[in-house]
């Protein structure tokens, strides 16, 4: 029995098929291992400033989504001492963006809790710094509660929202 002669265009779809296939596995693959790589949690040994503290691995973590006050900026004081009251000897567990887990100055991104305290949106909530939402990039993992906290202190006119 002889088989039918397949059409070009066929076996074209089928290897750009089989490249789709492969191409997002090992993508996938990679993205998985970049994430297992990164550390989950360590003790905050120093506030750097008001957005940036480091762990006792010496690690800076940068708290992604959050744009709070420069040193000598309006409000960067009181950012830093509830920083330093909060979080300063505190056990902390990270949590990442997808795909956003380093920034241009190499410290890693970050979501932060304090047990369950997510410190990120604590510190919107408090009025000390504000949602930073990336254009061209995905939603926020935690973009909604972010606003939410935002919202709440703008109408509570706390912070800079005073």
């Amino acid at each position: 029995m002889k088989l039918p002669k397949l059409p070009k265009n066929f076996l074209t779809a089928i290897i750009a098929i089989i490249t789709l296939i492969v191409g997002f596995f090992s993508g996938n693959y990679y993205s998985n291992q970049k994430q297992t790589e990164l550390i989950h949690s360590g003790t905050v040994t120093r506030i750097i400033d008001a957005d940036t503290l480091e762990l006792d691995n010496k690690q800076s973590i940068r708290l992604y989504a959050v744009g709070c006050p420069e040193k000598g900026q309006k409000f960067s004081q009181e950012t830093i001492d509830y920083l330093t009251q909060t979080a300063l000897n505190q056990k902390v567990t990270l949590d990442y963006q997808p795909n956003y887990t380093k920034d241009s100055y190499g410290r890693t991104l970050a979501y932060v809790f304090i047990g369950d305290t997510h410190l990120n949106e604590q510190l919107i909530r408090q009025g000390f710094c504000e949602v930073t939402i990336y254009q061209k990039r995905a939603k926020l993992k935690y973009q909604d509660e972010l606003l939410n906290a935002q919202n709440l202190a703008k109408q509570e006119k706390l912070g800079k929202w005073k």
